[in-house]
């Protein structure tokens, strides 16, 4: 399995990023800070909705997602709805079908939902990392705690040491 590479701000909060391996002009996204005017993508079933809806609130608190990242997180949210919806179907219709061929004669066959929910787990644990959301990654990420009477200044006011 490849190593995925871990974003710069997860870097930062960290403290294992390294000036020698980042690129001078580095693309600088816009970030999301009103993530309520932001509409739930409708091709999501209802359950990658809620979660849609559960982690821009999260990721946009916490100062990671930028507009760039909204589709990795629409994808995210499509992958866990797939795998909840295949859960919800494996354990209606269980794991084992019953098919007959050609000839009549019955057989039984892996339930399609078990590929399914296989592939979306992969998928949402490996974007799951992109935003450093699993267990693993996130024990390494320090929580931003805003310093106290930060005002944020003009490029004037600095510059005039104001």
């Amino acid at each position: 399995m490849p190593n995925i590479l871990v974003p710069k701000e997860l870097k930062e909060k960290r403290g294992t990023i390294r000036k020698c391996r980042q690129i001078e002009n580095d693309m600088q996204p816009e970030k999301v800070t009103d993530f309520k005017k932001l509409p739930v993508p409708d091709h999501l079933n209802k359950y990658g909705k809620e979660f849609f809806k559960g982690y821009i609130k999260k990721l946009s608190d916490s100062s990671i997602l930028t507009v760039t990242d909204l589709e990795t997180l629409e994808l995210l949210s499509a992958e866990y709805g797939k795998y909840i919806e295949a859960q919800y179907m494996l354990k209606k219709n269980g794991a084992v079908n019953t098919a007959t061929n050609k000839n009549g004669s019955t057989y039984e066959m892996t339930s399609p939902w078990v590929t399914i929910a296989n592939i979306a787990f992969k998928n949402y644990n490996t974007l799951m990392g992109k935003f450093g959301l699993n267990p693993s990654e996130r024990q390494k990420i320090a929580k931003v705690i805003p310093e106290s009477g930060f005002k944020e200044k003009s490029l004037d006011d600095f510059l005039n040491n104001n």
